[in-house]
């Protein structure tokens, strides 16, 4: 009887502070993908210069809209992720290679 509800605490304990990841994997890519092509259209654009607090917020509010995402969800995706960084490593090859294909398809289109 005792065991039994020593295991029922611990399940509680364990549950309570398991973190739910906020943003699926696959739906992150999606997210991390546009804005990796975003910051780089900045950084050339502006050519690398320092860039206004209101322009950044703009252009990721333009990403979360069409990621379907609010911006609190995405910075608890980030802080999820940053404590789990296998998975963030795993997310970010997968936007690599991404880019990478979307970059060969453009090279093909112009050829």
């Amino acid at each position: 009887m005792i065991f039994r509800k020593i295991t029922i605490a611990c399940l509680f304990v364990v549950a309570a502070c398991a973190k739910k990841v906020p943003v699926a994997k696959e739906k992150m890519v999606d997210v991390m993908t546009d804005v990796m092509l975003m910051e780089s259209a900045n950084a050339i654009d502006y050519n690398n210069g320092l860039l206004p607090d209101s322009l950044w917020e703009k252009d990721y509010a333009v990403v979360f809209k069409k990621n379907n995402i609010s911006k609190e969800e995405f910075k608890d995706a980030v802080a999820y992720y940053q404590e789990h960084p296998d998975q963030f490593s795993g997310i970010m090859e997968k936007v690599i290679t991404r880019l990478q294909k979307m970059q060969l398809n453009r090279q093909n289109e112009g050829s």
